[in-house]
């Protein structure tokens, strides 16, 4: 579904209105500028969308829709579910990356749609968090994850994820599939070093004869 949006005129006006909203705010973006970006009249704007605010639903649609596509065969792979995890792990932060301006325009102003259109989005949203929730739930059947709570995880992860589009640069110093590795090493191992054996270990009491 998602391959649908990506076609001809469409394509290029979700894309600038993406960007400009992202860069300056869905309120403070005006029909005009996005005209403007993309060189048509605004009369001609109104053969592709009903009106801004349908824009604006398109264009979460459509990167929840795509979000979707890339993550649910991952689910669907015969592999343990840890090794599953980091492949979606990587896989939406490259997706953040590569396509920054229609990722952060859903995540920051979908509170702009009116109440029914973000039930709509919620309910892709949901859909998706599901996928992850799942496999991270297997990691624990599996005994792969200690007892953790599935939903707060699942939660904790798209978060960290998710803020990406925030602080991410496509001329930082990493590349985004390093930066996706590095998260996901960071989710699925953690930062200690070699944290099983200092697990392991027994703290020292203190030493209760000092002053």
């Amino acid at each position: 579904m998602a391959r649908e949006f990506l076609r001809g005129r469409k394509a290029e006006l979700y894309k600038n209105a993406a960007f400009l909203f992202n860069k300056n705010g869905y309120a403070s973006t005006s029909m005009r500028q996005i005209c403007r970006a993309i060189g048509i009249r605004e009369s001609s704007l109104y053969h592709y969308i009903r009106s801004k605010e349908d824009l604006l639903y398109n264009i979460c649609e459509w990167s929840m829709l795509q979000s979707l596509e890339a993550i649910d065969p991952i689910v669907r792979l015969n592999l343990r579910p840890d090794l599953r995890l980091q492949k979606m792990i990587e896989t939406h932060l490259i997706g953040i990356a590569q396509n920054s301006d229609l990722h952060s325009t859903m995540l920051k102003e979908l509170r702009a749609l009116n109440a029914n259109n973000q039930r709509k989005i919620i309910k892709l949203r949901d859909q998706y968090e599901s996928l992850f929730r799942k496999v991270i739930a297997d990691c624990v059947k599996e005994k792969l994850f200690r007892d953790v709570n599935v939903k707060i995880t699942t939660l904790a992860l798209l978060g960290m994820m998710n803020w990406l589009v925030h602080w991410y640069a496509a001329n930082g110093q990493m590349k985004s599939e390093e930066i996706a590795r590095l998260f996901s090493d960071l989710f699925l191992k953690g930062p200690q070093k070699e944290s099983r054996n200092l697990r392991s270990k027994q703290i020292e009491p203190a030493d209760r004869s000092r002053p």
